[in-house]
């Protein structure tokens, strides 16, 4: 009989380590579980993080395209400004150009008028030189 109780006992601390290893395992595979679901639950953070980076990424382009239409515009519309400034330049050039001309004749008539005043007087000495008989 002590073979058959030990044999029980054997069997008993068997099982009971087969029970105990189960269980260990049972708990493992919940843990598995749980990981598996943090996982996917990270997963699916990451693949929505994903979705709003690439709408971002497609506004910052479409942003980026519109900027560039206007920094064109403007390029365009500088060239413009730039080119009436120019013939602002060459219309203030052709006005002091005349401005100097007309100065100049100015002097010239003013020299001439001079001239005239002098030889009135000296037509007048002379005038006045002669008498009426």
């Amino acid at each position: 009989m002590a073979s058959i109780a030990g044999l029980i006992g054997q069997i008993q601390s068997d099982t009971l380590n087969a029970v105990t290893v189960v269980e260990g395992g049972n708990r493992r595979t919940e843990d598995g579980v749980a990981t598996v679901a943090q996982t996917r639950d990270a997963f699916e953070r990451i693949g929505e993080s994903v979705q709003d980076m690439s709408a971002r990424i497609e506004k910052i382009a479409d942003a980026a395209q519109r900027i560039a239409g206007s920094a064109a515009r403007m390029h365009d519309e500088i060239g413009e400004v730039a080119g009436v400034a120019e013939q602002s330049s060459a219309s203030a050039e052709e006005v002091s150009a005349s401005t100097e001309q007309t100065s100049a004749s100015t002097q010239g008539i003013a020299a001439t008028a001079q001239e005239l005043a002098s030889s009135a007087q000296a037509l007048e000495r002379l005038v006045s030189e002669f008498t009426l008989v």
